[in-house]
């Protein structure tokens, strides 16, 4: 009479530890599945960030050299006028009554 309670016993112990380990897997299967799509959202967001700096730089650069040409021009036309533009003033002469 021990062996077939034994059996159930073993059995229940067998059926038990599988259910075990199935959750288990299952609970492994879903954290592995939040990392790889936290993964890649994450690689996603820093791709995204990149090219946003990458496009800024080529703005901030163009930006920058378009003013530096037009800090040039400026400079070049103050030097001009106070240079030349001097010479050629003509006094204003007002006659007083």
């Amino acid at each position: 009479m021990t062996y077939p309670l034994n059996d159930l016993v073993t059995s229940l112990f067998t059926t038990g530890t599988s259910l075990t380990q199935a959750v288990l897997a299952l609970f492994h299967l879903i954290l592995a599945f939040g990392h790889f799509c936290l993964d890649k959202v994450i690689q996603f967001a820093q791709t995204c960030t990149l090219l946003g700096l990458e496009l800024f730089r080529g703005v901030a650069g163009f930006v920058v050299a378009n003013f530096f040409v037009l800090l040039v021009l400026a400079g070049g036309y103050y030097w001009w006028s106070t240079r030349y533009q001097g010479r050629n003033r003509r006094r204003v002469v007002t006659k007083r009554k």
